[in-house]
Order: C-alpha cells, then sequence, then structure tokens
C-alpha cells in the first residue's frame, strides 16, 4: 500500500472512532472523560518504569495480556467496561506511533481500538438484551401468581366464614385445631366449585396451604387470631 493510501487509511479510521466517541458522549449518555485519564495515566506509568525505548513494547504487551483476563472476567461476572478502556488505550497508542511516522502500525493499533470498542458495546447490548428479558420473565411470573391469588380469594373467604361460624365457644386451642374444625365443609366448598373458576387446590393438603396462606395474608391472620386461644 503506497504512503498517501496508508495515511488515507489511518485519517479514515482515526475519524470513524472519534465519531464513535462522540455519538457515546453525546446521544449514550457515557462520558469517556475518566477512561482517557486512566489511559493517560497507564501510559505515563508504563514510559516511567520502561522509558521512552521499549515504552510501546510493553505497553501492547500489557494490553494483550489484560484482553485474555477481561475475556474471562465478562464470562464468569459480566465485567466488560473495561473493553472500552482498552479500546482507549489502543487509540491512544495509535496516535503515539502514527507521530513516530509508523503509519501502517498506526492503522493497526486503531483496529485493535475498533475491535475492542465492539466487543464493549457487544457485551453491554447483551447485558440489556439479557435483563430485558429477565424483567420481562419476572413480570411475567408476578402476574402469574396475582391471577392465582385471585383465584384463591373465594376460598380464603370461606374459611373465615367458617371460622366464626364454628368456632366452640372456648375457642380453639391452636391452629391446626382450628383448620381441622372447618376441613369437612371447606372440602365439600373446594368440590363443589364451578368448573371454569375452580382454583384446583389440593383438598388433601389444607393444613399446610392455609399455614402457608397465614403468613402472608394479615386477612386470614386476623380471622385465626379471633377464634384461637392466645398462647
Amino acid at each position: 500500500m503506497k504512503g498517501n493510501d496508508v495515511g488515507t487509511l489511518f485519517n479514515e479510521l482515526n475519524n470513524a472512532f472519534e465519531l464513535k466517541l462522540d455519538e457515546l458522549n453525546k446521544g449514550g449518555g457515557i462520558s469517556t472523560k475518566k477512561y482517557h485519564e486512566d489511559v493517560l495515566r497507564f501510559c505515563e506509568d508504563r514510559e516511567a518504569e520502561y522509558g521512552s525505548e521499549y515504552f510501546l513494547e510493553q505497553s501492547t504487551q500489557f494490553l494483550k495480556s489484560e484482553a485474555d483476563f477481561i475475556r474471562v472476567d465478562t464470562v464468569l461476572q459480566g465485567r466488560f467496561d473495561k473493553y472500552l478502556y482498552l479500546s482507549l488505550c489502543y487509540y491512544h497508542l495509535a496516535s503515539v506511533v502514527a507521530g513516530s511516522g509508523r503509519i501502517t502500525d498506526g492503522c493497526k493499533y486503531l483496529q485493535d481500538a475498533m475491535c475492542f470498542y465492539g466487543k464493549w458495546q457487544g457485551s453491554r447490548e447483551h447485558k440489556e438484551w439479557v435483563d430485558e428479558k429477565r424483567k420481562i420473565e419476572e413480570e411475567r411470573l408476578e402476574n402469574a401468581k396475582e391471577r392465582m391469588n385471585e383465584k384463591y380469594i373465594p376460598i380464603k373467604i370461606e374459611i373465615i366464614r367458617l371460622l366464626h361460624s364454628k368456632t366452640p365457644s372456648e375457642k380453639w386451642i391452636s391452629i391446626p385445631k382450628a383448620i381441622a374444625g372447618i376441613q369437612k365443609e371447606l372440602e365439600l366448598f373446594l368440590k363443589n366449585e364451578l368448573k371454569d373458576k375452580a382454583s384446583n387446590l389440593d383438598a388433601s393438603n389444607l393444613e399446610r396451604t392455609i399455614k402457608g396462606w397465614l403468613k402472608k395474608d394479615c386477612y386470614l391472620e386476623f380471622a385465626f387470631s379471633e377464634v384461637v386461644v392466645k398462647k
């Protein structure tokens, strides 16, 4: 590739990357200022440690090793912000390399910058997609739970009615005794439910079911507190 062609390619890649950053800062609502500060600090530390002669080689090697760690973090922990950090590191190094006259190498660094930017963007969009799916599923389950709870309202009303109509003069001595005292009538109520509105509640497991409801239903809890002897 001729020198002019390489220079044109570098400018095109550089402009394309800067356009992505502009869109990110403006439309994406994500500031890259902190990332730029971290990148400059990274370069200053590498140059101070290895000197200008080995700065580029050591910086590139470090970024390659970091990419492997980030890949693991992304898969296991969903952490992908460092992809953007790496992208900006390569972008900065591209300017350093191109400034020394190595335009072809500068293009390669810009391509790496674009690659890691794409990884960051793809990972972020995938996370948003997963979060949205999870939200939809949670809403679906919550709606299903509400519909199920609505099916049980007539039964709970019948339990309260039976408790008050069947309560002995001395009250029941415990919640299990109270449930046993209304069980036959409650089973009959379940048996006579309209088919299109049937709750399909397991009549053989009423005690456990009612005790479970008592933990969450304040009306049932109050009804039982009125007919069971307080200890």
